[in-house]
């Protein structure tokens, strides 16, 4: 029997990505240290989550031996005589009921299971969390997808992923207080290391031989290219909504984005105004809870003075078709290079007269007026 699990549950956007791409990066080693990632890869611990969450709309595109990642994790756990760390930001989704019996599975396989959350503050959550539905296809302006924020509805998928009181409560049944742990991430401008330092605190592991410089994805995109992402997603009907098609279009778009020079992206006053009040609502409510706190739990007050930066709701048209062509002659250049390299063969016919007819190509003749 395992002595503890640790169940990383996300939030989202609260440095996960950066987490476990140093946990899974350094898994062997970390075995060593008697810290086991079960599932062999992340996607894995993904398939897990998913079963546990109950998500109908990934579970219908998984194969026989991926709906069974659930069940040979926690199989695998149980024979290790160490730690063992679950670290998959999707499971925040999961329903009380859901969390109660995923926890029960653990307390199975290990002495102790232990729930760890990292947060960052709203301010910085907002517009993450719309940039990564804009990845996911969806067509929504920064300010529509606030107004659904600021109405505080506990079942929009925002709150459901960073509402971290009501995250806690859904996944604490059962749970003594001191193995509940809340990991601020730290304020902007921090030693870049802290976040880091403080799971390691945690974990009880030493980053001693690891390596620390496993590649990590920067996924924020430039205020234009956002804004030319949108313009595509907008022919295609609730992309976001459906799981199959969200795939495609993150799986083609994000590698052909993210060039630009980033821009920090600024909240309207009345935006900026609301968040302050209702993320140090928040914080008041983590600091009365019993839960541990690694770090400083002043690091998820957002900052009271606005921060300069892009509206990305009124980016230039003329940035964004930069974008746009930019996108397109990559495009362009990467099929037209024989898989063999060498020179690209002369076309046996002339191109069809007239414009595309792609969504592209639509989206493109509207940035240019029709030219």
């Amino acid at each position: 029997m395992a002595q503890r699990v640790f169940v990383h549950i996300g939030t989202p956007k609260s440095g996960t990505t950066y987490l476990q791409s140093l946990w899974w990066h350094n898994a062997t080693a970390l075995a060593d240290q008697w810290l086991l990632l079960p599932g062999a890869s992340a996607d894995v611990q993904f398939q897990a989550s998913a079963v546990v969450r109950a998500n109908e709309a990934v579970l219908a595109t998984m194969t026989d031996r991926q709906l069974g990642a659930w069940d040979r994790l926690v199989e695998e756990v149980e024979p290790f005589d160490g730690d063992a760390l679950i670290s998959q930001e999707q499971l925040v989704e999961a329903s009380h009921v859901s969390a109660t019996a995923a926890l029960a599975r653990l307390r199975g396989v290990a002495e102790e299971v232990h729930v760890v959350v990292t947060a960052r503050d709203l301010v910085r959550q907002v517009p993450s969390a719309w940039q990564q539905r804009v990845k996911h296809g969806s067509p929504s302006t920064l300010r529509r997808f606030f107004t659904r924020v600021a109405k505080d509805d506990p079942d929009f998928n925002f709150w459901h992923h960073q509402d971290v009181p009501r995250i806690l409560e859904r996944w604490t049944d059962g749970v003594p207080p001191e193995h509940v742990h809340v990991v601020p991430l730290p304020r902007p401008g921090a030693d870049r290391d802290l976040l880091w330092r403080r799971t390691c605190a945690l974990l009880d592991i030493e980053d001693f031989g690891l390596d620390l410089d496993a590649p990590v994805a920067n996924e924020t995109l430039a205020p234009a290219e956002i804004a030319f992402h949108r313009a595509v997603n907008a022919h295609f009907r609730n992309a976001h909504l459906d799981v199959a098609l969200s795939r495609r279009v993150k799986a083609f778009m994000e590698p052909r984005l993210g060039g630009a020079p980033a821009q920090r992206i600024a909240l309207a006053p009345d935006m900026h105004a609301w968040l302050v009040e209702r993320g140090n609502r928040m914080v008041d409510e983590l600091a009365a809870a019993p839960w541990h706190v690694v770090g400083d739990l002043d690091d998820l007050r957002p900052d009271p003075a606005p921060s300069a930066g892009v509206d990305p709701d009124a980016v230039p048209d003329s940035e964004v078709l930069a974008v746009a062509q930019e996108f397109l002659a990559a495009e362009l250049l990467a099929r037209a290079e024989p898989a063999g390299g060498g020179a690209v063969s002369e076309p046996h016919s002339e191109p069809p007269e007239g414009g595309s007819r792609t969504a592209l190509g639509r989206v493109l003749r509207r940035l240019t007026g029709g030219r």
